[in-house]
């Protein structure tokens, strides 16, 4: 309250919050606590992002079946995998085939055929225009129609058609260090490491797998190169390719006639 002028003037103080210090008045200083439930929230938001990504990879089967490859044409006591196979079963990519004694299984991969002699066993897989089959014993015929492809492995060899043309071959596996190899159309090729050959149709040869030794003497004081594989590869008569290498080892044996030696 004022007097001026003999008059009494009644004054009212009013007070006006800033913004400044409305800022001051309202902001609250964050605390740690504050920053432990962010983290824990962003924390929270990433594993879900996670869980929903990985849910579709986690709800698959834990091993998917391969592609199928191929069908069987005809089957007599053969096995493939665990399952005896009938006429029309599917082969897929990574089949372990099995043929006992007396028994046989024809096999269509695409556009080509493999079939599998008594006794013998064989993994098949996909190539990009054909099909590949790893030979652990026994004998295959694989062929192929023009513009594709197989391979056979064995012994360390590879087997396969060498051009485009339509081949078939008789590959025979008759130990780890031995194979007899056939060519009934077109020409194959066979590789082993940096060695080449080639059987033209109507011809047969036996290979065999030696070590080849360059130093039989070496120096242990001097670094020498390390063996390697490579074939020794002998002429058959088309005779003894049919009925067996045994027949062969009879017509070259010592005690065979001069002139059959000749020959």
């Amino acid at each position: 309250m004022a007097t001026g002028g003999g008059c009494i003037f009644r004054v009212r103080a009013i007070y006006i919050l800033t913004g400044l210090l409305l800022l001051l008045t309202l902001r609250r200083q964050p605390t740690w606590e504050v920053y432990v439930r962010r983290l824990f929230s962003a924390l929270l938001i990433a594993t879900l992002c996670v869980v929903l990504i990985e849910a579709p990879v986690m709800a698959a089967p834990a091993s998917s079946p391969s592609a199928p490859l191929g069908v069987v044409l005809s089957a007599e006591n053969a096995n493939v995998g665990a399952g005896v196979p009938t006429s029309g079963a599917t082969i897929y990519d990574g089949d372990r085939l099995q043929t006992p004694p007396d028994s046989t299984l024809r096999l269509k991969l695409g556009s080509g055929q493999l079939v599998l002699r008594s006794s013998t066993i064989a993994n098949v897989h996909s190539l990009t225009n054909g099909f590949l089959a790893n030979l652990e014993i026994g004998t295959v015929v694989a062929s192929s129609t023009e513009g594709q492809t197989f391979q056979v492995i064995a012994d360390g060899a590879t087997i396969r058609p060498a051009n485009a043309q339509p081949t078939s071959g008789r590959i025979s596996m008759i130990s780890t260090t031995e194979l007899v190899l056939t060519s009934t159309r077109g020409t194959l090729e066979v590789t082993m490491g940096d060695e080449v050959k080639t059987v033209e149709a109507g011809s047969s040869y036996r290979l065999e797998v030696e070590t080849a030794d360059p130093d039989p003497n070496p120096n242990p004081q001097a670094p020498h190169p390390t063996a390697r594989n490579r074939f020794l590869w002998i002429a058959v008569p088309a005779i003894a390719a049919v009925t067996g290498i045994v027949i062969w080892r009879a017509l070259v044996s010592p005690s065979a006639p001069s002139n059959a030696s000749a020959q």
